[in-house]
């Protein structure tokens, strides 16, 4: 469950990173990208759904702060991201489009998708900083150790064939 985790959290940076950025993608990859953002923030809370209960039932009682603080900060997360999104699609000229669904241009919706999606940058890296830990040690187990152990084995292998001069004939 935790390297799945860590990829849906890659794919979630990843993607955030890149639909910030709209005059580098163009807008059709935004438009989709910011889409199959949505997607992918669903199963990231629907991975945690545990957590956000636990956290969210015992927030009035003896928490640590660290807990109390995850949980203000990602409930803003959520927040902004449901308005990012909402905004977004009520704006979409490619997505909602291509999926028969018609809606009246507004510019109204701009000003809410630019002020929240500056909002969930800064709190987007507050909730990395929370969670730093984490998402060192997870590195440090998904991805860094296996990456040692494949040379690690390489360098065993020629260790042992150097061992034995004629193996290489």
């Amino acid at each position: 469950m935790k390297r799945k985790n860590l990829l849906v959290d890659t794919a979630i940076l990843i993607g955030f990173l890149l639909s910030t950025a709209p005059h580098f993608t163009g807008n059709t990859i935004h438009e989709w990208l910011g889409t199959a953002l949505a997607v992918t923030l669903i199963v990231h809370i629907l991975m945690h759904w545990e957590w956000i209960i636990s956290v969210g039932a015992n927030y009035f009682k003896k928490l640590w702060q660290v807990s109390r603080l995850q949980f203000i900060v990602d409930v803003g997360v959520f927040t902004a991201f449901l308005i990012l999104i909402t905004s977004g699609l009520m704006m979409s000229k490619i997505v909602m489009s291509t999926l028969g669904i018609p809606l009246t241009p507004s510019h109204a919706w701009k000003p809410i998708h630019s002020i929240t999606s500056n909002a969930a940058v800064i709190l987007t890296g507050i909730h990395f900083a929370l969670n730093w830990s984490l998402v060192v040690r997870m590195i440090k187990t998904y991805v860094i150790k296996p990456v040692l152990s494949i040379f690690q084995k390489n360098s065993a292998r020629s260790i042992s064939v150097a061992d034995h001069p004629g193996m290489n004939d």
